[in-house]
């Protein structure tokens, strides 16, 4: 049902006229039912590309200090727990705004800080690792950790 749900705005979208450009600030707002009322067009191809895959499982392999994620592509990445805690995207480790963040390519971290104890799903989007260190505040998204492990 969903699938015929989508093909169906797709239809709709494409023959619409006006293209909407995401990176242009006039129309980097516009959700889809203003693009809709604005009688827009969205490039199909961009916004199929962009849709992104979700785990169907994920385990954490402590002997080789490794995080596993298989993908409903079928595809399995795996991340070591040391380059996934440097890679930390919360705004104490790789900064906000004005904050460089605390963590760069020469930071040491201690066993504990790399040392992964659980992971957390974050709504339909990203996950959340768990840290010995008890940090916990780093969203990892879907389409961030197939950037990493070179996946689109």
């Amino acid at each position: 049902m969903r699938t015929e749900i989508d093909r169906e705005l797709v239809r709709r979208v494409a023959r619409l006229g006006e293209i909407v450009d995401r990176d242009d600030p006039p129309d980097a707002h516009l959700d889809l039912a203003e693009v809709v009322q604005r009688r827009r067009h969205v490039r199909i191809i961009d916004g199929v590309a962009d849709v992104f895959h979700r785990p169907t499982g994920w385990e954490i392999a402590a002997d080789k200090k490794l995080f596993r994620v298989t993908w409903d592509d079928g595809q399995l990445t795996e991340y070591e727990w040391d380059d996934l805690r440097r890679a930390c995207p919360c705004a104490y480790c790789s900064g906000e705004g004005t904050f460089a963040g605390n963590v760069n390519p020469e930071t040491k971290f201690s066993e504990q800080q790399t040392t992964l104890k659980e992971v957390y799903a974050v709504g339909r989007y990203g996950l959340t690792p768990e840290w010995a260190d008890g940090h916990d505040t780093g969203i990892y998204t879907f389409k961030m950790l197939r950037r990493a492990a070179g996946l689109s």
